[in-house]
């Protein structure tokens, strides 16, 4: 993209201009016939038998310059004179460039689009990933001397690329005249889906704004004799559908956690915590003892959770025990076990230790009542001679919990969570492709 024209606002009816003439001339270089079909609008044309570029406002044609070989064996995907429906508006394929980045030889194609009524745009192909680029002459507001991103119409765009390039090829007509193999220098800001871009020489600073287009809505519109060219990797300012769904959904992830937290915090609120028993009791070490009975203690509400807590002073040893928690009025059993292990000692000059001396279980909706336990225990591992210990339990009733808050969020978050995965994929791949990536770190 070169040059500079000034689109006109969409949204004043244009008057009506007039037809374009048309024009045959013979090429000053080669005396093949060249056809300019916007006479009046166009500066320059390139001869499609040897390339040379023409100045249409001289009388003469002469000859702006020539490329050192003609490229007879590239042939661009649209044929000059093409009309196509794009956005709306019809345009006309008046022009070809085949761009070259100097340092590494990188090619890219631009078609120059004309409306009579709307001027002139360009369609950028590279790598397969198509651009529908409008120049602008409102220069956007860079961020510092140094910064790496700049603000256009209160978007901020982020240094992408930066380069020099040169034509490579030309054919067709062009709104300035155009010169081969002069250099330009090329800085590409992204903001997707659309791309900033700054061409500069020594004469003049030119911006465009770009646009990501599917290649099937180009293909659609111009209908190519040639099969569309296969995207690779991610384009620079190709828009990802997993940003867009996560920008979406996340005001309503914000809600849900929201609503979440509240719930919880008044769950918590609402909670009792009480103690309805706690009593030690004894069990003989490295053998089993059943039958303990626990005396009879209250669970007060109708429906509320209940935690009951083990603890035994195991030491490099472990205590078991069963039981059950029964209703003292129905014969409603909750059974449970638990398993109390405690080991801890030296190794290569380093302590260690595993276990717990206390263990704790819940039931989550025990009925209002009269309750007591029924318990069988066994133990091992402690130093003999055998004899009698204690284990203390202690029975709570409406505990505040957070498990199920925990488990809310994860479930809401999963796919927000996902969705974020997949975007920062796809950004780490697009900016792969650019020496000022936000991904690599300093060191690399």
């Amino acid at each position: 993209m070169a040059g500079s024209s000034d689109p006109v606002d969409p949204k004043v009816p244009p008057a009506k201009p007039n037809r374009p003439r048309i024009k045959t001339f013979s090429c000053q270089n080669c005396g093949a016939s060249v056809t300019i079909r916007n006479a009046g609008a166009s500066l320059s044309v390139a001869c499609e038998s040897c390339q040379a570029i023409l100045d249409v406002t001289d009388e003469n044609y002469g000859i702006i310059s020539k490329l050192a070989k003609a490229m007879k064996d590239y042939t661009p995907r649209f044929t000059l004179g093409t009309r196509g429906k794009l956005f709306g508006k019809e345009w006309e394929i008046s022009g070809f460039i085949l761009r070259q980045d100097v340092g590494s030889g990188y090619s890219w194609e631009e078609y120059l689009l004309f409306n009579p009524y709307y001027g002139y745009r360009w369609l950028l192909q590279d790598r397969g990933h198509w651009n529908f680029v409008t120049p602008t002459k409102r220069k956007p507001h860079m961020n510092s001397a140094t910064s790496r991103g700049i603000y256009y119409l209160g978007k901020h765009y982020k240094l992408f690329s930066m380069g020099h390039a040169t034509v490579r090829w030309v054919i067709g007509e062009f709104y300035w005249k155009v010169k081969v193999n002069r250099a330009v220098e090329m800085t590409d800001y992204v903001c997707p889906p659309e791309m900033l871009s700054c061409e500069k020489d020594e004469s003049e600073i030119n911006w465009a704004i770009s646009e990501y287009v599917e290649p099937t809505v180009i293909e659609k519109a111009f209908k190519s004799a040639y099969p569309m060219p296969v995207r690779v990797g991610i384009g620079a300012n190709q828009p990802s559908p997993a940003a867009a769904t996560f920008k979406a959904i996340v005001p309503f992830w914000g809600i849900f956690l929201c609503m979440i937290v509240a719930i919880q915090f008044w769950a918590l609120s609402k909670s009792s915590n009480e103690t309805a028993m706690e009593k030690t009791f004894l069990f003989v070490t490295n053998a089993k003892r059943n039958d303990i009975t626990s005396p009879v203690f209250n669970l007060s509400q109708d429906h509320a959770n209940v935690e009951i807590n083990v603890r035994a002073a195991v030491d490099n040893s472990w205590f078991y025990v069963a039981g059950e928690l029964v209703d003292d009025t129905t014969g409603t059993s909750y059974p449970f076990e638990r398993s109390i292990e405690y080991y801890h000692g030296y190794e290569g000059g380093e302590s260690w230790s595993e276990g717990s001396t206390h263990e704790r279980l819940w039931f989550s909706d025990v009925p209002g009542g009269k309750y007591y336990l029924n318990m069988d225990t066994e133990s091992d591992g402690f130093p003999p001679p055998q004899g009698e210990r204690e284990f203390t339990i202690t029975v709570l009733r409406d505990v505040p919990y957070w498990w199920s808050f925990w488990w809310c969020a994860l479930a809401v978050s999963i796919l927000p969570v996902w969705f974020w995965l997949k975007k920062r994929t796809t950004e780490v791949a697009r900016w792969s492709n650019s020496d000022y990536s936000p991904y690599v770190s300093s060191s690399d």
